[in-house]
């Protein structure tokens, strides 16, 4: 039976409104399985809580499919204490509750349960403008053969959250945010316990999510999280990513606009937990994407967690240090490759994984394939950095550097001058970019340890340097151990004076190229 009941503005008011700004009504209407059934606007259900759909007192019994419907639309207002959007049910039913266009409100005190059980789907639905807010908002309260949906869509469209939400609580939830939408949070935990799974999306231009407390992508236990940022933006505050051996969770953020920021600390992956069951997780910046974090944490065992910025244009700026704790690395904590870029103002540095466990390499910890990737300072154990291609500069390198393969060593644009503790040795197809702002009598590639030469020396002027003139000398070089082999082409494009030449003759024995006129 469907009831429908409107709260229709008197008739000076209506005249007032008409004669302002055109006709105009509010409504909140129902249909089908609902508690309680006197809807009015504003409607005000006092400590009495809303149920929409499933088995409810006075409703059909166990066995009987139960739906039903709330509508809150041209400026209608609900209230309520809590709010189930599908109850108990044997047989399917569906709990839904729309709010829409601009001035419709919902304002609920308590939790906003979506499935109680049985085989139900819940569903929010928040609309062009209209606004909702809860305290806890449960998007999957219950394990069973459920579903529960939250959807918030359009422009100035807003869900806000003031305590806790739980996506894929005990079954199956999905968050959708598109078409600039708002969702405001407190804390957040994507997937919960029994196998469930929590998804969320960030879409289109304009769509924003902003979470101010916990943020935490997956369980220790054998739920999963993830969450897909496309042209939309997710702030955070000391967010976690974690999987587990059956589910890995996932944030991955792409498209044009499309924005990650985390403050604090973004922990990838966990040091917890059993041998088998740690070190999940995994961030992906795809095509046109971009992560901002303030510090991070990769904590992978056998190669299952990783920050990955493998497209074109992606991008991750961390203004602080990066820690890569790996164990058996059977694939790269940290991924560079298809032209992404990735800054990183602080340390990067590597090491075991805690818990006495001895690490077995496999792999790298770290791997830059095709792309760039700038550092304040690295310091890596043995086997820990593959320099595969693309391009790295460092201030400082502790360890042994092996450009070996199709890399470019850039030293001098983001850093002065870049020290290597350790051996540096380049390959027939490597390059070392060197680039000069000014003649310089300290090395600006200083190698604590052996030169092993070969590939292109590309030196090259900063942005508004002068012509160097007759005597100026630059130190390029400088190494503490042996030096063998040379560079198979070497080319010095610094402006002179007319007349002048550069002397490269003490390349390889000081280190140093000098101006000298021209022969």
């Amino acid at each position: 039976m469907n009831h429908r009941i409107r709260h229709v503005l008197s008739a000076s008011l209506a005249a007032t409104i008409v004669s302002a700004a055109g006709a105009a009504h509010a409504d909140v209407t129902i249909a089908g399985d609902v508690l309680p059934q006197n809807p009015t606007d504003p409607w005000d259900l006092g400590s009495t809580p809303l149920l929409v759909g499933g088995t409810m007192p006075g409703m059909p019994a166990p066995g009987t499919p139960a739906s039903g419907e709330v509508i809150v639309s041209n400026r209608g207002t609900l209230i309520t204490a809590g709010a189930i959007l599908g109850g108990e049910s044997y047989e399917w039913g569906h709990g839904r509750v729309e709010v829409i266009g601009y001035g419709s409100t919902w304002t609920n005190h308590g939790a906003i349960e979506l499935t109680r059980g049985g085989t139900l789907i819940g569903e929010l639905l928040v609309r062009r403008g209209a606004t909702v807010t809860t305290d806890d908002l449960i998007v999957g309260a219950v394990h069973d053969l459920t579903e529960a949906y939250v959807t918030v869509e359009g422009y100035d469209a807003t869900l806000t959250s003031r305590a806790n939400t739980y996506i894929g609580h005990k079954s199956y939830g999905a968050l959708r945010l598109k078409q600039g939408a708002s969702f405001f949070s407190n804390n957040v935990y994507l997937g919960g316990r029994a196998n469930e799974f929590g998804y969320a999306n960030v879409a289109g231009s304009g769509t924003r999510w902003v979470a101010t407390g916990d943020f935490i992508v997956g369980t220790l236990g054998a739920s999963a999280g993830r969450v897909d940022i496309y042209r939309g933006e997710l702030s955070t505050v000391n967010a976690w990513v974690q999987g587990n051996s059956r589910q890995n969770s996932y944030v991955r953020v792409s498209g044009w606009g499309g924005t990650w920021t985390n403050q604090g600390l973004l922990l990838v992956g966990t040091n917890e937990g059993r041998l088998d069951d740690y070190g999940y997780g995994e961030v992906a910046v795809g095509a046109y994407g971009t992560l901002m974090t303030d510090d991070t944490e990769i904590c992978s065992s056998h190669g299952r967690a990783s920050v990955k910025v493998n497209d074109v244009y992606a991008s991750w700026i961390n203004r602080g240090d990066v820690t890569i704790a790996v164990f058996h690395p059977a694939s790269p904590a940290l991924l560079v490759d298809g032209g992404g870029s990735v800054s990183i103002g602080g340390l990067l540095r590597t090491g075991p994984m805690l818990g006495g466990h001895t690490p077995h390499h496999v792999g790298p910890a770290v791997r830059l394939a095709n792309g760039d990737l700038t550092v304040g300072a690295i310091e890596v154990r043995e086997g820990d950095f593959d320099f595969a291609g693309g391009r790295l500069e460092t201030g400082s390198f502790v360890g042994d550097l092996a450009n070996l393969q199709a890399g470019e060593l850039s030293v001098g644009e983001a850093h002065p001058s870049t020290g290597i503790v350790g051996s540096y040795s380049q390959g027939p197809d490597a390059t070392l970019s060197i680039t000069v702002a000014s003649s310089s009598a300290l090395p600006l590639l200083d190698v604590d340890g052996d030169l092993i030469l070969n590939g292109a020396l590309e030196v090259v002027p900063a942005d508004g340097s002068v012509s160097f003139e007759a005597g100026a000398t630059i130190a390029l070089l400088g190494w503490s151990g042996d030096l063998a082999g040379t560079f198979a082409d070497v080319n010095i494009a610094l402006p002179l004076a007319p007349g002048l030449a550069w002397d490269t003759s003490a390349l390889y024995t000081t280190g140093e190229i000098t101006v000298v006129p021209a022969t």
